[in-house]
């Protein structure tokens, strides 16, 4: 599925993002730190190590993480960090069981922010290009979204001024912006970069709303993502003043669930 967007659907209750979009680069650049140790849960990638009690394969040492967490391979990732060397050790078989249920079906059968790991993340990459991550804190994901935002916008400005060839930087996305959007991450939102237009060296993405983020296994192209939105705000850019802004046309799922939050 090619375009270039973003797509946002948050599980409040789980702390569950599934996202298209944000690539790994983005995670790895959001992240305060990158984890000491990851565990390998899918038995089809290969780590430098492996946990004599759960047979998972691992990855330790903070540069062979990184390493591991930007490289291309042929099957998805699916892994979790976590805090000692021993504490894998720990694992009851029930919990063991409960991880490889996760990277055969997708999804979990327990909240798999574990406290005797101290895990931050439950990562589950898919073949289909969507990216499914547990977040101990919400905060986190926000900055790889701030990452993301602004990479998207990069690539957007880079296509049209090409031959230019020059440096653009870009401001961070004010708090502000993100927690108003952060309202309605819930109900399957959408920065659509690829339908963006420039006025008076402005940027403006339309904010789309998925009415139907249950059928996200089905989509196959980009139409099929934007078959079923309507467009709630824009997002924008000023290229002179580097400066995000946000406006909003339909209110309503932003007060719809204000109260959830």
């Amino acid at each position: 599925m090619q375009g270039n967007f973003i797509y946002i659907n948050w599980e409040q209750v789980n702390n569950l993002v599934i996202s298209y979009g944000i690539t790994s680069a983005d995670f790895v650049n959001g992240m305060p730190d990158v984890p000491q140790r990851i565990v390998l849960i899918d038995g089809r990638l290969e780590g430098n190590q492996v946990n004599g009690h759960t047979r998972f394969q691992t990855v330790t040492g903070q540069n062979s993480v990184r390493e591991f967490l930007l490289s291309r391979t042929d099957s998805p990732k699916m892994w979790l960090d976590y805090h000692e060397s021993d504490d894998l050790d720990l694992m009851m078989p029930s919990e063991i069981a409960e991880l490889l249920y996760m990277a055969h079906m997708g999804t979990h059968y327990h909240l798999p922010l574990y406290s005797k790991l101290q895990n931050q993340y439950a990562y589950l990459a898919t073949n289909s290009g969507f990216i499914k991550v547990y977040y101990r804190k919400m905060e986190t994901f926000e900055h790889v979204l701030d990452v993301s935002l602004k990479r998207h916008l990069r690539l957007l400005h880079s296509n049209r001024w090409m031959m230019f060839n020059r440096p653009f930087s870009v401001s961070d996305v004010p708090d502000e912006i993100i927690r108003k959007l952060k309202t309605v991450f819930s109900e399957g939102l959408i920065f659509a970069f690829d339908q963006a237009v420039e006025r008076h060296r402005r940027y403006l993405i339309p904010l789309r709303l998925q009415e139907h983020p249950e059928r996200q296994n089905w989509w196959h192209d980009r139409m099929d993502v934007y078959e079923t939105t309507r467009q709630i705000g824009t997002l924008s850019y000023d290229v002179e003043q580097k400066q995000w802004g946000i406006t909003i046309t339909d209110e309503t799922p932003f007060t719809e669930n204000e109260m959830d939050l």
